[in-house]
């Protein structure tokens, strides 16, 4: 493309030389699928209106001659934009300049301006657009003037820690790199963040000295980006109430009206909150929300019993026993052999073998009991008596065909934190909805015990692979590089890390404690109370004995009554 340059034009050698640096960066690698826009609305005579024409010919364009807004760009474009803008010196450039920053809303992070002012060189407007860009969020923009004197200057800002105009000078050659990267050190700028105070992600705690300090996962991820950025962090303590669920809808607002920068919440995005989906970061995790349940315990000693020979089983030995008695009774060939020493002694191995049988299985559940039946589905939940402890609010985040057909298996409330402060003391009377991020802080605690309260059930979940993510502004200049952070602390395993960590922090703040939730077990005696089943066995046993006894005493009377007549 640098070859097929036509030297005809009449451009001085420096405009042809800031060219050749424009296509320099078209042909870079990472930006080969750049979209080319050439935006003049007041149809002026730009030397980029020869070149586009002639030369930029490889790279899709759109040519936008008017001063309304083009609204629609973000959803046909997925690719960066180098935009070429052509602007006036009169009042007017304003208004075009809002117009262009309105037609690339949520694009700005991806735009790359360019901006040639029809007119003399003034250093005093090129701070006033320049400075426009900034509050505008579009931070990759080179300026320049058409009639300048006596060389090209190309004019662009330092943004940080607060605006300063910068300017270069195209000639004799010398290296100027366009479009420079200006959040790679952001000089000790404060980003102001507001945490949530919502364990374990962020909260509130009093270090050694008394002072007051933060901490949780989110507030670690956030600390370490600024660390990278050469950034520092500056609190903005939330107006409402620490805690409640509606923590995102009021980050929401406080960063749409710019009083911070990010909101520290875990918000999942979902299709309830989807218009809102450019005030929220590239996702920082991906979470299931499901159900967590108490893990099902040892059958009771009396329902052992039941389990050391199983009904058929039992009915098939009687049978058996049954039939063999009335064969060597009332079959002559087998009288015999039932007086036979093999015919005495066989029955009685078999009874030994069962006995023994039974009793080494009667010791092994004693010492090994079986539990309860797993809780595997929604439906065993509605046969069940165990129910579901949710928050009202969220019940109806669910899908209305679910809610429709297992509303019986919620207990819901009001208070969210009525069913943390449950949760959080391992009440096992009901099982809980949560988040899986929740889940591995409380995993962490329960290594702790001396064996597990509750489990995680991936078979009861009401929302799968959601994306979570923090709030932002919108179209927010640190929403690149957070995106770019965030790849790097996954592969580094960092944010697993923090996670596991946020437990011992809240150990170490307060929040919660290492103590055994658990239930011992201890070792106890046979009751009365566990042998229920055989003494209705023998119950049932002696009223059949007594039954048939009574049957012959009055058989017998019935008979001695009748022959006395």
């Amino acid at each position: 493309m640098l070859a097929s340059l036509d030297r005809s034009t009449g451009l001085s050698a420096e405009l042809q030389e800031l060219y050749g640096m424009v296509v320099h960066f078209l042909l870079r690698g990472e930006t080969t699928l750049v979209t080319l826009v050439y935006y003049n609305p007041a149809g002026l005579d730009c030397s980029w209106g020869i070149l586009w024409q002639r030369n930029l010919t490889a790279h899709p364009q759109i040519v936008w001659q008017r001063s309304s807004s083009y609204l629609n760009l973000y959803d046909r474009l997925n690719s960066p934009l180098l935009v070429l803008a052509c602007l006036p010196m009169d009042s007017s450039a304003a208004m075009q300049l809002e117009t262009l920053a309105n037609s690339l809303k949520h694009l700005r992070t991806v735009v790359r301006l360019l901006i040639e002012v029809a007119g003399p060189d003034q250093e005093s407007l090129a701070r006033q657009y320049l400075s426009y860009c900034v509050r505008q969020s579009m931070l990759h923009v080179e300026l320049y003037f058409r009639n300048y004197r006596p060389s090209l200057i190309l004019y662009t800002f330092q943004a940080f820690p607060s605006f300063e105009l910068v300017k270069r000078r195209i000639s004799g050659g010398q290296a100027v790199q366009l479009f420079t990267h200006k959040l790679d050190n952001l000089r000790g700028h404060r980003l102001r963040v507001m945490p949530d105070l919502s364990p374990p992600n962020t909260f509130f705690y009093r270090d050694a000295r008394g002072d007051d300090q933060i901490t949780g996962y989110l507030w670690d991820f956030l600390a370490t980006f600024a660390g990278s950025v050469n950034a520092g962090l500056e609190v903005v303590r939330p107006s409402w109430r620490a805690g409640s669920a509606s923590d995102s809808s009021y980050m929401l607002e406080y960063s749409a009206k710019g009083f911070i920068d990010v909101g520290l919440t875990t918000t999942l995005i979902t299709k309830r909150n989807l218009w809102g989906i450019h005030q929220y970061s590239y996702p920082l995790l991906i979470s299931n929300w499901c159900t967590m349940l108490p893990v099902e315990q040892p059958l009771p000693t009396s329902d052992l019993f039941g389990r050391i020979v199983c009904p058929a089983l039992a009915i098939l030995l009687l049978l058996i026993i049954l039939a063999a008695r009335l064969l060597f009774t009332h079959l002559s060939c087998l009288t015999r052999l039932q007086n036979s020493r093999p015919a005495r002694i066989v029955p009685h191995l078999l009874a030994l073998l069962l006995l023994t049988t039974c009793s080494a299985q009667l010791l092994s559940l004693l010492i090994y009991p079986p539990y309860q039946d797993r809780i595997a589905s929604f439906e065993d939940l509605l046969r069940g008596d165990r129910k579901i402890l949710g928050i009202r609010s969220e019940f109806y985040d669910m899908d209305e065909a679910f809610r429709a057909r297992y509303a019986g298996i919620f207990h819901l409330i009001d208070d969210p934190n009525e069913l943390i402060d449950l949760r959080n003391h391992f009440n096992t009377t009901w099982a809980y909805t949560m988040p899986y991020l929740k889940w591995m802080v409380i995993k962490i605690q329960q290594r702790h015990f001396s064996k597990p309260v509750f489990r995680w059930s991936w078979d009861l979940c009401f929302c799968e692979f959601m994306p979570t993510s923090v709030v932002m502004a919108p179209d927010s200049i640190y929403w690149e590089p957070l995106k770019d952070f965030t790849f790097s602390v996954h592969q580094a395993g960092l944010m697993d890390h923090w996670i596991r960590k946020s437990f011992y922090d809240m150990v170490k703040a307060g929040k919660m404690s290492i103590k055994d939730y658990s239930k011992l077990e201890i070792l106890k005696p046979l009751k009365l109370g566990d042998l229920e089943i055989v003494w209705w066995l023998s119950g049932a046993f002696i009223a059949v004995a007594s039954a048939v006894f009574l049957m012959e005493l009055v058989y017998f009377y019935i008979n001695v009554f009748l022959n006395g007549l």
